[in-house]
């Protein structure tokens, strides 16, 4: 049954496609185009869910790459976009011995060349005025192929080509990453790809071709240096590319990342044009706007300087995806995400940037937007029947309002269309304790662990105590191992005893308030796609001081889902394998732990209680602990970056704890 209703499913959106193609371009049949291409996405998304599961891997990858290449074979006519028309012609000039960065298309030494075949093409340049704003490489393309043959149809193949190239990239990055085949259709049917690509043959899939075969090498083939040379291809093809470069650099490849300058030697047979290479570029960064959201608002706030307040602004996203999402390739997707919303300019096929990534991570916002693009189709209907552009800004309501709203969402539930759950239902828990020397407070510790619902066992994980600790732990009833000293290396050595579903990090200073463990067992049974999260917490102590600092370190873990040992971490036990184990840092731990599970799911957030102890916090301590903190924190994310995950930070341990007293 599932079989047949795949199979049914890609004759309709083939239909679809091909109808589209036939009446193009979308000025001929503005409404009917703009319905074939909304019900292309439904049913793209359609055959991904219902796609066959008794195909083995290489079944279902060779269905998907003959479905693709049949979508793509129905827009081999589609008129090409009149970006087209500017390669050809910046092509054909180069071969002429001008350089395309330093004389505009309407420049009066070219007025001979428009004449005979090279009319109709640069009679349909955008922009005319301009002069050459793609880097290099393109413009050596465009050369090669002018020199071959200057007509469209030549560059749309070799587009193509790079699609199809690009097809197979992603390919095997899906088979690499563990991802179900079926995703593959994200991109091999997706109508913006075939619209824009297959059919109008932007330059932008090259980029994007060299980006992926970039994060193949680097992420997983570990040719680093290859690997950044094709990140510097991605660059000089087209400039967007540069925000991956900060995401894909690690401590073992930094200095082979100095290879992405390498294709910066395709500038040299245009250093005549000096800085007029880049010239067109500011142009068109300053003054051109289309499309855009929220560069939108920020040229209304703040007018004159929008471009030094977007850019300022980019850099604190990207900054911030730099140290909380510690996955490569899932940060290098985010820092995409984020140059896209502050581009002043979001032409639609700009968004095939990001379309490879959404194989990997299906976020609903995203795949709304590629399909949201139609409300763009009235503006180019218009410049298709009139000649001249003109932007309807009302219509970008109905393109990004639902698109925020589905980002805003994500931030709290869910965001992917298609995601694992955790099958399995909760309903035991078992609470980890690390100690050294606690004995003042693991008493009461323990005793707010007394008749909880679903707690199975308790586990004392020691470092080494020389007071009445183990004593304490024993006579309550815990289990009590021994470990090396250490926060994360005890959890670890705890963890071998425990058969619950669910594990809950406790620390001794901190107190487990009434219907805890319950609301921690609802909340994973009802939500499968989360995989742990973190309770928030409050002193003893109530005061302004104590009332500021719970509030923070519970506002950071909600936003960031970085939570700290004192919030009652919480994952299930079968995540373990699926994160790599439970990190054996000294200190630490916790930040790396909440790192690792937002990569295989969702991390929630109860809004209260735990109780922890000031006593940390008393007196002088305050500054100096809210100092290390606030040092330690930031050092740990940016080092992450470029140190072994899994190395016992001995340092960091002796700034927290410098009297190793106790946690």
């Amino acid at each position: 049954m599932r079989n047949t209703l795949f199979i049914v499913l890609s004759f309709i959106w083939l239909a679809d496609m091909a109808w589209m193609a036939a009446i193009a371009p979308v000025g001929n049949h503005l409404v009917l185009f703009a319905v074939l291409f909304g019900c292309g996405h439904v049913l793209m998304l359609a055959m991904v869910r219902w796609f066959p599961q008794n195909f083995g891997p290489q079944r279902a990858f060779a269905t998907i790459f003959i479905v693709g290449l049949l979508g793509r074979l129905v827009f081999f006519y589609y008129p090409v976009g009149n970006d087209v028309f500017r390669y050809i012609w910046e092509g054909y000039i180069q071969t002429q011995g001008f350089n395309p960065y330093s004389h505009a298309p309407n420049s009066s030494l070219l007025a001979d060349f428009v004449r005979g075949h090279l009319e109709p093409i640069w009679r349909q340049i955008n922009h005319p005025e301009l002069s050459a704003a793609y880097p290099p490489f393109g413009m050596l393309l465009f050369r090669m192929l002018a020199a071959i043959n200057p007509h469209p149809f030549l560059f749309k193949v070799v587009m193509i080509g790079f699609d199809i190239g690009l097809l197979v990239i992603v390919l095997l990055i899906i088979h690499q990453r563990g991802v179900p085949p079926s995703r593959l259709l994200l991109y091999a049917a997706n109508p913006l790809i075939l619209v824009y690509i297959a059919g109008e043959g932007h330059l932008d899939v090259i980029q994007v071709f060299f980006l992926c075969l970039a994060v193949y090498f680097i992420v997983y083939k570990k040719y680093d240096t290859i690997g950044f040379i094709m990140l510097g291809m991605a660059i000089i093809t087209k400039y967007f590319a540069l925000v991956a470069f900060p995401f894909l650099v690690k401590a073992e490849n930094r200095f082979k990342s100095l290879a992405v300058l390498i294709p910066l030697v395709l500038y040299l047979p245009f250093a005549d044009a000096g800085s007029d290479i880049f010239k067109s570029l500011g142009i068109f960064a300053a003054n051109y706007s289309y499309n855009d959201s929220l560069t939108v608002l920020i040229r209304l706030l703040f007018g004159e300087i929008h471009l030094w307040i977007s850019v300022i602004l980019l850099a604190l996203c990207l900054g911030w995806v730099y140290l909380f999402v510690q996955d490569t390739i899932r940060s290098v997707y985010l820092a995409i995400g984020c140059l896209l919303l502050f581009l002043p300019t979001l032409h639609p096929w700009y968004l095939i940037l990001l379309t490879p990534f959404l194989t990997l991570f299906p976020s609903r916002a995203w795949l709304y937007l590629h399909a949201a693009v139609l409300f763009t189709f009235p503006a180019a209907a218009i410049e298709y029947q009139t000649g001249s552009f003109q932007e309807i800004h009302w219509l970008k309501l109905l393109e990004y309002i639902p698109f925020f709203g589905l980002l805003t969402w994500a931030l709290f539930r869910n965001g992917y269309v298609f995601r694992e759950k955790f099958r399995g239902q909760v309903d035991s828990i078992a609470v980890v304790i690390p100690t050294l020397n606690e004995a003042e407070l693991i008493g009461q510790c323990l005793r707010s662990l007394k008749n909880r619902t679903g707690l199975k066992e308790v586990i004392v994980a020691d470092g080494g105590s020389t007071d009445e600790t183990r004593n304490i732990a024993l006579n309550a009833g815990a289990i009590f191992v021994e470990s090396p000293r250490g926060r994360g290396l005890q959890i670890e050595k705890g963890l071998q005893s425990a058969t619950a579903d669910v594990i809950v990090i406790l620390h001794a200073d901190c107190e487990a308030q009434k219907g805890v463990f319950e609301r921690i067992l609802k909340t994973l049974n009802v939500n499968r796609y989360a995989v742990g999260g973190a309770v928030g917490m409050q002193f003893r102590q109530n005061n302004l001081q104590m009332n500021i600092v719970a509030a923070l370190n519970n506002l950071r873990a909600r936003l960031t889902g970085i939570s700290f040992g004192d919030q009652a971490q919480f994952f299930r036990l079968q995540a373990l394998d699926a994160i790599g184990g439970f990190p054996a840092l000294m200190l630490m731990e916790d930040v790396e732990l909440s790192l690792r599970l937002k990569e295989v799911g969702r991390l929630v957030f109860l809004s209260h209680g735990i109780m922890v102890s000031a006593r940390h916090w008393q007196g002088r301590q305050f500054t100096y602990k809210l100092r290390t903190v606030l040092r330690l924190f930031p050092r740990y994310l940016i080092g992450r970056r470029f140190r072994r995950k899994d190395r016992i930070h001995q340092k960091y341990y002796d700034i927290y704890y410098p009297d190793n007293k106790g946690f």
